[in-house]
């Protein structure tokens, strides 16, 4: 196990003064951030401040009056002050000083909420084809101390004139579905298959591990040695050896700091991290198989988009082997109905042939359509900047279903397309239709699986 050094500095400031707190005064931290905004929370422990000090940090909890709110930042980290990360951003609900019973030590006590988020009201009209971004800015600047840092796949516009009024976070959450939260002052939009791009800390039993990752329903919650720079929404990977089935990626949830500085009481620097493994968290499943998140697990800084694990473009496996009679690009029409421009490539195999997913993905659709017959859509997330998804016509028979994850090379359904044959839609002979769009667009499914 690792040992080193921990030191931490705390700033109240006010209107009137500011006032800074540090190693080696001794001090109990306790820091709770996650995606539910009202959680996160912290309570800071000083012990033996001089009377002026402890005086002008005093807040009493009936403060109604804003030009008199104090706010604290917390920061620490390891090794000297420059390397400290900053854990919370707060405004003191109350503090005050007190001896604990027979104690001679006076402790000063701050009790403080997440950045006034929660008293930031917005009331703003939104025009029919204002865009969703648009509408959340203009929510965004009803809130000083909040700035927006990251958002994921949020888009469209609004079809008709909307007025919102109330809390600024809670119409946020409004126009997109409940997927925004604060922490340590910025504003985050993410999808569930969404993080932030920020490195990945692999956490083991040889490093920061202190014990065994423990099932709590959909999430995993893992006790580990103070990890100053973790952040809501990020991935944190996890390796032991005790309990390697819940060895992989895991988006984080929210977290626990239990700190302890000084030596005049005993304790210790730990983070209780709450990891989502939920059953819509790609990879969950496999995770002790892979040790990494899917292709379709998306990564987010500023407005840019990625995939985690991208699937080298040209480098996807072919779903079926069979000869192409059919290539992409203008041809004759086939069958009435059927187009003249074709927008994949017909593969003939025989019927019932294994289809297997050329790369990891979601199963957006798997339904009769029309033409298609019975169709299968995956979804492979962002790849290179551009949402990917593939198509599979024809089928005789599925085998998988709507929503679920897939792994490169898992069957997801057997060919079909022999003429007049239930689900075989405009097809006149066995054949697999393989199609893939960026964008929406069709492109040349060659150029992600080689030539046939």
């Amino acid at each position: 196990m690792i040992k080193k050094q921990g030191i931490y500095r705390v700033t109240i400031y006010s209107n009137e003064n500011t006032i800074i707190v540090k190693s080696p005064i001794t001090a109990q931290i306790n820091i709770t951030r996650g995606v539910m905004c009202d959680a996160t929370k912290a309570t800071v422990q000083l012990y033996n401040l001089a009377p002026s000090t402890r005086n002008s940090i005093f807040q009493d909890v009936f403060t109604y009056d804003i030009q008199k709110w104090k706010y604290v930042h917390v920061e620490a980290g390891y090794g000297n002050e420059n390397s400290m990360s900053m854990i919370f951003k707060g405004r003191i609900l109350q503090a005050y000083s007190y001896k604990s019973g027979g104690q001679t030590d006076v402790i000063t006590e701050i009790q403080a909420q997440a950045l006034d988020i929660l008293d930031c009201q917005t009331s703003i009209t939104v025009e029919a084809g204002t865009s969703k971004r648009e509408a959340i800015q203009q929510c965004v600047n009803d809130m000083p101390n909040v700035i927006l840092g990251n958002m994921g796949n949020i888009e469209g516009n609004f079809l008709t004139s909307t007025t919102f009024e109330g809390n600024s976070l809670n119409t946020i959450n409004e126009i997109v579905g409940g997927n925004a939260f604060v922490d340590n002052g910025v504003l985050n939009i993410l999808l569930n298959n969404e993080v932030l791009d920020v490195p990945v800390p692999v956490i083991t039993d040889d490093s920061a591990l202190l014990e065994t990752p423990m099932r709590r329903d959909a999430n995993l919650t893992v006790r580990m040695l103070f990890q100053p720079d973790l952040v809501v929404a990020q991935l944190l990977e996890i390796k032991s050896s005790i309990s390697p089935n819940f060895n992989g990626q895991y988006k984080v949830l929210g977290f626990t700091h239990d700190l302890t500085f000084g030596d005049g009481i005993a304790g210790s620097r730990t983070t209780t991290v709450d990891l989502w493994i939920g059953p819509l968290l790609p990879g969950a499943s496999e995770a002790s198989q892979s040790n990494k998140i899917d292709s379709n697990f998306n990564k987010v800084k500023g407005f840019d988009i990625s995939t985690v694990n991208p699937a080298p473009v040209g480098r996807w496996l072919k779903p079926v082997k069979g000869k192409l009679t059919s290539p992409y690009g203008r041809r004759s029409r086939p069958v009435k109905g059927a187009s003249t421009q074709h927008n994949a490539l017909d593969i003939g195999v025989p019927v019932g042939t294994p289809v297997k997913a050329p790369a990891d993905g979601n199963v957006a659709a798997a339904k009769l359509m029309d033409g298609y017959g019975y169709c299968i859509f995956l979804f492979h997330g962002i790849l290179n900047g551009v949402s990917v998804d593939s198509r599979y016509a024809h089928l005789s028979k599925f085998a998988v279903r709507q929503g679920q994850n897939v792994k490169a090379g898992e069957i997801i359904g057997y060919s079909g397309g022999a003429k007049g044959a239930p689900g075989a839609g405009y097809s006149t002979g066995p054949h697999l239709h393989f199609e893939i769009r960026e964008n929406g667009e069709p492109v040349n499914p060659i150029k992600y699986v080689g030539a046939y």
